[in-house]
């Protein structure tokens, strides 16, 4: 159930970081735009490299690697 949560909030992060894009650029905030569109794929990618993280120590309790 935890990574169906996860899938949503990244779903809401994109959203919410297009929206945020959109504005910015309709305002001619090009720079911020931009940034903002970084900082949403930063939260993404600290949320994926977790689950990664999660998923490499789950596969080494499975085989009892090191």
């Amino acid at each position: 159930m935890g990574n169906i949560d996860l899938i949503f909030k990244i779903a809401g992060v994109g959203l919410l970081t297009a929206v945020l894009s959109t504005l910015l650029k309709e305002y001619k905030k090009d720079d911020y735009a931009v940034l903002a569109t970084l900082g949403g794929l930063t939260v993404v990618l600290f949320w994926v490299v977790q689950l990664l993280g999660n998923l490499f120590d789950q596969v080494k309790s499975v085989f009892k690697l090191f």
